[in-house]
């Protein structure tokens, strides 16, 4: 990847087009320069000038892009310093650019999140919840905790400013209620798992968008998918019969979480288990007006979508596929907390 960043660092103008970026880095086939161009935009090297429009190539790229020099003047920074929410420490910045330097990728994110949505702060969040919402990026604040400390205190920004909370292993399933007929939900990642079950503690409730959820399973990755899982869960854990158990399934939207579902569903014929639909268009709404994260999946598997798309509308179908294809997803952990407690009843 160095050697596309100093391709870039001797162009000379600060906007370049697709089709002269992919003939600087003399790449030839296209699925290739897309990932160059993705990582890049990832790394912060290049910016997508998004009035430029999508190219209307699979997986689309922007017609234009800028190019982001690397700013080694202090003085550089000085009127992004000064555009930084009040509440953070400007005059220590302005003083001490090289500390800024350091911490602006931290210090960005979470000064558009004072700008735009302060009160969500009030509401508490799980670490991958509170990361996604002001970083875009789900895993952020876990791989940068020490940086993201160093970044509160010298802003004077207590511990727990980010009021989050960690979600320790969890035990596989958590039993809300027995019921004559049961719905069980498999949720895929753990921190919304923790959320659900930290939600319906709480407050006694158990209704998501109409539907009363019993139990909930943390999907556990590949476990869920063993043959007759779910089967031998019915009949063995809850002790009823699977025509008495619903399943409804909610993960990420992406690659792997479309194969999950698929293979959960191959591995127990006869089960009732299905998509828990509104969730997933909830999933879209949130991301609608947010840059999607990069997925890390490049696995030549095929998405199986027609065990997925058929449960909704044609316009968000187009929409899914749009996202996977683009190399983006959706993480579960958009619906937060906060947006998970208004949803419940």
């Amino acid at each position: 990847m160095n050697a596309f960043v100093d391709k870039l660092s001797r162009y000379e103008k600060v906007r370049i087009s697709t089709d002269e970026l992919q003939e600087i880095f003399g790449v030839a086939e296209y699925g290739a320069f897309y990932l160059i161009v993705s990582n890049l935009v990832e790394e912060g090297k290049l910016e997508p000038i998004k009035a430029s429009r999508l190219n209307g190539r699979m997986p689309p790229l922007y017609n234009r892009y800028r190019i982001v020099r690397e700013q080694n003047d202090p003085a550089a920074f000085v009127a992004e310093i000064r555009l930084l929410n009040p509440g953070l420490n400007i005059e220590g910045y302005l003083a001490r650019p090289q500390v800024y330097r350091k911490h602006r990728e931290v210090i960005l994110g979470l000064s558009r999140y004072l700008w735009h949505h302060p009160e969500l702060l009030a509401k508490p969040m799980s670490c991958k919840e509170r990361s996604f919402s002001i970083w875009g990026k789900e895993k952020f604040l876990e791989q940068n905790r020490a940086l993201v400390k160093e970044v509160l205190e010298f802003n004077g920004l207590a511990p727990g400013f980010l009021h989050t909370y960690d979600t320790p292993e969890p035990f596989f399933e958590y039993v809300f209620a027995a019921a004559g007929s049961t719905k069980v939900c498999i949720i895929e990642n753990k921190d919304t798992w923790f959320t659900f079950r930290k939600l319906m503690r709480e407050t006694g409730k158990n209704i998501f968008f109409g539907e009363p959820v019993h139990v909930l399973i943390y999907g556990e990755g590949n476990k869920i998918t063993k043959p007759d899982a779910l089967r031998e869960y019915a009949r063995e854990m809850l002790g009823q019969q699977e025509a008495a158990v619903r399943f409804l399934y909610f993960g990420d939207l992406d690659k792997e979480g479309i194969r999950l579902y698929a293979r959960t569903r191959k591995a127990n014929p006869g089960i009732d288990l299905h998509l828990f639909v509104p969730f997933y268009s909830l999933m879209m709404k949130l991301a609608s007006d947010r840059e999607l994260p990069l997925s890390h999946d490049r696995r030549d598997i095929p998405v199986p979508w027609e065990e997925f798309l058929p449960s909704f509308p044609l316009a968000e179908q187009q929409r899914m596929q749009e996202i996977i294809n683009s190399g983006r997803y959706i993480p579960q952990e958009v619906i937060n907390y906060p947006v998970l407690a208004s949803l419940l009843s």
